[in-house]
């Protein structure tokens, strides 16, 4: 017999999240219960569609795990969040019930992280600045120009982000070093990084900086004016993390100079204020969130790690109690 499959993700999210490949994978898999609702499943419609199914398959704005939901669901097994962090889930009651939760933020970072070296090929060869001064006549090569192959990339944390833009570096050959406390040297190198354990030394060295720290009581304010200060003259600043993680007046007072570049696809608060100098200065690229959308490689994930814990093997992304102090 096919194992039940329910599916609480509004249609209009689903689809963005799966194409018609991996949601007929899904139907193949089991037998799945789902909404063609435009709004997000309320608690009530979730129970309805999770009764008695063995596989729960959520995402934003879907009621996470609750002793509630699961009363109804006494086989269920698996909840698969075809989302990011799952943190708020394990602040709910689960009546005692034992519960493995899965997260597609593999599939997330590797869109992050496609970003992130697109951002680096694009900020490294002053290709922007060189566009704009393009408009107004012929402009010279920029003087300030790199090529990735030949830069030192530094990365602030080898999260499941960090890790994914590291993997996609390495083929452009060019020097990555890593900051972050909980990796040793040896972890660095199999990543294809220098371990530096001092964060200031470790922005003078480089031609970029990359953020991929999630944001805990022990990151707040990780990056502040010492750091910005240290950072070279047309140093690369890319944060897809959390504005939170940095001292945002720190880092504007350093932009403000003129010196540096950023792109910045978070801030604190997020969206930044109408008259946040990061959405004026000249050398700063704002964005609204851009990095880690719905995508379709998230829905192949979680049918992937569907498929994974049916033949009795780990999905791709557990998280458990004992990870959260450490996770976003």
């Amino acid at each position: 017999m096919k194992p039940k499959i329910g599916v609480i993700i509004n249609k209009p999210l689903r689809e963005n999240l799966f194409d018609e490949v991996a949601w007929r994978r899904l139907h193949d898999i089991g037998e799945v219960m789902a909404t063609d609702a435009a709004e997000p499943v309320s608690r009530p419609e979730a129970m309805e569609i999770l009764r008695d199914c063995d596989i729960a398959v959520g995402s934003w704005w879907a009621p996470p795990p609750s002793a509630e939901l699961l009363s109804v669901a006494p086989a269920l097994r698996l909840w698969e969040h075809v989302g990011g962090s799952v943190k708020h889930f394990f602040a709910e009651d689960w009546g005692g019930r034992e519960l493995t939760v899965a997260s597609c933020k593999g599939a997330i970072a590797e869109s992050v992280a496609e970003m992130v070296v697109g951002e680096l090929i694009v900020g490294l060869r002053q290709i922007i600045p060189n566009a704009h001064a393009n408009r107004l006549g012929a402009a010279d090569r920029p003087a300030n120009l790199k090529i990735l192959s030949a830069s030192r990339v530094a990365v602030i944390g080898a999260s499941e982000v960090g890790k994914a833009v590291m993997e996609r570096l390495r083929p452009f050959g060019c020097e990555i070093a890593l900051y972050d406390p909980y990796i040793k040297s040896g972890d660095a190198a199999r990543l294809g990084a220098r371990l530096v354990p001092d964060l200031v030394e470790l922005c003078r060295q480089a031609d970029a900086v990359t953020l991929h720290t999630p944001a805990l009581p022990s990151t707040r304010g990780l990056l502040g004016r010492d750091h910005f200060q240290a950072m070279r003259d047309d140093a690369i600043f890319i944060n897809t993390s959390r504005g939170e993680c940095l001292d945002e007046a720190a880092l504007a007072g350093e932009l403000a100079k003129g010196r540096l570049w950023a792109f910045l696809d978070v801030s604190s608060p997020e969206p930044a204020a109408a008259d946040s100098p990061l959405r004026k200065l000249p050398n700063v690229y704002y964005t609204s969130h851009l990095a880690g959308p719905a995508a379709h490689n998230m829905g192949h994930r979680a049918v992937a790690d569907i498929e994974a814990f049916l033949s009795g093997k780990p999905p791709q992304c557990v998280v458990t109690r004992d990870m959260l102090e450490r996770i976003a």
